[in-house]
Formats: structure tokens, sequence, C-alpha cells
């Protein structure tokens, strides 16, 4: 009797979290997953989501529940630097993805010690800033940028120092003031230190230590924005330092106007802050006439001298500002965009699956939703892309959740905080930018409303 032989039968594909909005295009994933249509995914969907729901909410909730300690800013700069060196080494320097996420998550978590908090705290809840209890700032340019550092996180460019050099040149008295006369500029935040404000403060308005980190930080300034220059206007309009990493260069400085009709947006000024000043000096001098005009033309000549001799672009868009802006991959709400690596196998970043217009609207919805159940509705609806965000850390595509932290961070209204400290903070800690990490959350802390005082020195 012939022997029976058996059909092999192919074994089916698992199917593609993504289903039909699928996003990836390599090769390898399309011969490892299934990817049904409309009509097949609606049969799936209703157990599917379900389950992919609970296990986001299962790693935010995890996510909180390690962070119960509050980030104590006054801690050693050795235990900082362990901090920030030991959750540094727990991410994988490439968007390779050879580490699970969810337990990333866990010892990434394990290294910080602070509170996300999801609303708006009172001004006395406010964590202290990191402080070398001795700081004795010397004259040393060494012991100033370090101080700098420390208290900002970030190091200031070369350009800054200069900056203040030819401030003082104008003003020896008080540099910060060397441009309130033509401009009605001021040089703030980084520079308080240069000015050794810092020194006569102890205690602020408030009754506590300056946290640096929210000094002459802005209600829609991101992580990313430095604020170095301010003015009395009604617009709070506000120069910065923008860099997609606090371990690399800025890449632009940018300015943002909360108090103005496009409130988030952070527009490019120049490379420097010698052409930042320049560029809108040059705008004004358009619309000035008499004695003012005299002094703007002195003013920018003196700019123009400067930037000549330490050999500095003034140009409001340069060739490393174009090169950095092919990088961007999305633009974002606040117009500047972000830059994540990207692998040869386009890993590392996949859009919000919601367009900028559509994303909008669901979050006016949220926000101005007249009853709970209209709210509700738009919160489900954001928790399906928040859902599609965590799919996309898992597989190494950090840059969806930074988009859309950043997009819900720059609509600007408290009601998102908690969304807010459930994407950024961990995104930021998946892309190896720890610094912008302890930053947002000690503004979402304290979100000061545009109208409200935003220095931290004030007395």
């Amino acid at each position: 009797m012939a022997a029976v032989v058996k059909k092999k039968t192919k074994k089916p594909l698992p199917i593609c979290k993504y289903g039909s909005k699928c996003y990836r295009k390599n090769q390898q994933h399309l011969e490892s997953y299934s990817h049904p249509d409309k009509a097949e995914e609606n049969e799936i969907k209703t157990v599917s989501t379900e389950k992919n729901v609970k296990k986001t909410i299962t790693t935010i909730e995890r996510y909180f529940e390690s962070s119960k300690k509050k980030h104590d800013l006054s801690d050693s700069d050795a235990e900082v630097d362990a901090k920030s060196s030991k959750a540094k080494k727990l991410k994988p320097e490439s968007p390779s993805c050879s580490t699970d996420v969810e337990s990333l998550e866990s010892d990434v978590k394990a290294a910080q010690h602070s509170e996300v908090n999801v609303g708006h705290k009172s001004e006395d809840s406010v964590s202290p800033e990191l402080e070398d209890p001795d700081d004795p700032c010397s004259s040393s340019p060494e012991d100033v940028k370090e101080n700098i550092k420390r208290k900002f996180l970030v190091d200031m460019p070369d350009d800054f120092y200069s900056f203040w050099e030819f401030c003082k040149s104008l003003n020896p008295k008080d540099p910060t003031r060397a441009l309130a006369n033509t401009l009605k500029l001021y040089l703030v935040g980084p520079f308080d230190i240069l000015h050794n404000k810092h020194k006569e403060v102890t205690k602020n308005k408030h009754g506590r230590r300056p946290n640096y980190l929210i000094h002459y930080r802005y209600m829609y300034d991101p992580p990313e924005f430095q604020t170095v220059i301010t003015t009395t206007e009604e617009t709070k309009l506000h120069f910065g330092y923008y860099r997609d990493d606090p371990q690399e260069a800025p890449v632009f400085v940018g300015s943002n106007s909360p108090g103005d009709s496009s409130k988030e947006k952070i527009s490019l000024c120049g490379e420097n802050l010698f052409a930042a000043v320049y560029n809108h000096a040059t705008k004004i001098l358009k619309t000035s006439s008499g004695e003012k005009k005299k002094q703007l033309e002195k003013l920018i000549k003196s700019l123009e001298q400067e930037a000549a001799r330490l050999d500095l672009p003034l140009a409001g868009s340069t060739k490393r500002m174009k090169e950095r802006q092919k990088k961007v991959v999305c633009a974002t709400f606040h117009g500047a965009g972000i830059v994540v690596p990207v692998d040869a196998n386009d890993v590392g970043y996949r859009p919000v699956p919601e367009t900028p217009a559509n994303l909008r609207a669901m979050l006016k919805r949220i926000v101005e939703s007249k009853t709970q159940a209209e709210k509700d509705k738009s919160l489900d609806d954001l928790q399906e892309i928040i859902t599609y965000v965590q799919f996309a850390n898992d597989e190494c595509d950090y840059g969806e959740g930074l988009e859309l932290g950043l997009d819900l961070f720059s609509y600007g209204s408290p009601l998102l905080h908690p969304q807010i400290a459930s994407l950024l903070p961990l995104a930021y800690q998946l892309l190896n930018r720890i610094e912008f990490s302890k930053i947002i959350e000690a503004h979402l802390q304290c979100r000061r409303a545009v109208n409200e005082c935003v220095d931290e020195l004030a007395l």
C-alpha cells in the first residue's frame, strides 16, 4: 500500500500591527508580515484594538509608576552626570532596536528621579534648580561655560560669548541693556549668568531657589529652544538658540511671539546671534526715521564690522541651515521641524497617521467640547493615535512619538498635558536626548501663561 504523502502547507504570516495603514516599505518587513485590506482588517480590529490599547495603557502606567520621586535638581553634579550616563548606556546608539522597548522603558525609568506632572502646578511646588553650593563662578571662561551648562543642561556656542563682548563694548556698565534704546531688546537667560545676576538671588519672588530649566522659558518654547534675548513688547517676542540634539551645537537662532496670532510658530532668524539681531534691526530700520534711524544705522554698521571680524554670516538662511532642512522629517506645528536618525531601511521615523489639519481639528474638539461625552469621544480618537505611536516605538520609529508630542505641546492647552507627559519624555529618552526629557518635565510642572513672568531670578 502506497504511503500517503501529506501536502506541506505554507505557514500563514503574522498580521502586521498597522494593517492597511502600514507605512513600512522595506522588503524584509513585507515578506515577514501580512497586510490585510480594509474588509479583512475590520474583522480583526475589534479583538486586536482592545488588546493593543490595553498594552499601551499598561506601558504608560508603568512609565509613571516608576517615576514617583521628583527630579531633584539640587542633586550633586556627579549624581546628575551619573544618571545621564546610565540612561545613555541603556539606549542603543542607533535605531536598530536590538532591545525591547518595554524593557528599555523600565531601565530608563529606574535611572530617572523626576515626577512627570500632568497638570499645571503652583509655583511653590516646582523643583529647585541644580545649583553648586559653592558656585564661585570665577572669571575663567571654562568655569562660566560649565556653570551655564549645569544650569541649562546645554552648552552655549562661541557666538554667544562673542555677542556678550560686543554688548559690553556698547554698554560696559550693563551689557544686558545694550540694545534697549535702539531695539528694545534685553539679554536674558544664560546671559544672566555672565552678568552675575544669579549671585544676587538665593530665593526668588516665589520663595524658592530659581529653576533655570524654566528661566525665560515661554509657554510655546519646546526643549529644543533656549531663549537668550527678549523684548518688552506685548507680543512677547524673544530669540533663542534651536538645536535638534542637546549634545550638539545649535542649528539656528529662531524667534517666537507667544502674544501674536501665530503664537506657536518658530521663525528662522539666522545662524548666529549677530545675524538674528542684524536682520531684526534691518527690518525695523525700514519704518524708522529721525534720530532713531541714525542710531539703528550705527548699530547695524557695528554688527556688520564685528561679524566680519569674527567671520560670522549675517544671512537669514545659510548653507548650514539649508543642509539641516534636508534632514527634517516633518514640519511640526511650530514650523521648525524635527530631525531624528533614520537608517538605510527607513527605520527611525514614520509620520503621525493623521493630517496636521485633522489633528488640529481633533485637538480643538477636545479643548472646546461642551460636554464630557464629546470630549471623551475625541480623547478616544487621540488615544488611538497614541496607540500607533507605541507600535512605532516597538519598531524603533521614535520620531513619530516626538512629532505627536511636540504638536500637542504647540497646541498650548493644559488639558493635553497628560498626553504630552506620556509622549515627549519617553520620546527624548528613546532618542538619547536625556536633557530634553528633563527640560520638558520641568516645563510641564510650571508652564506659565503668555502674560505670566518667566524670569526665575525676579525678586
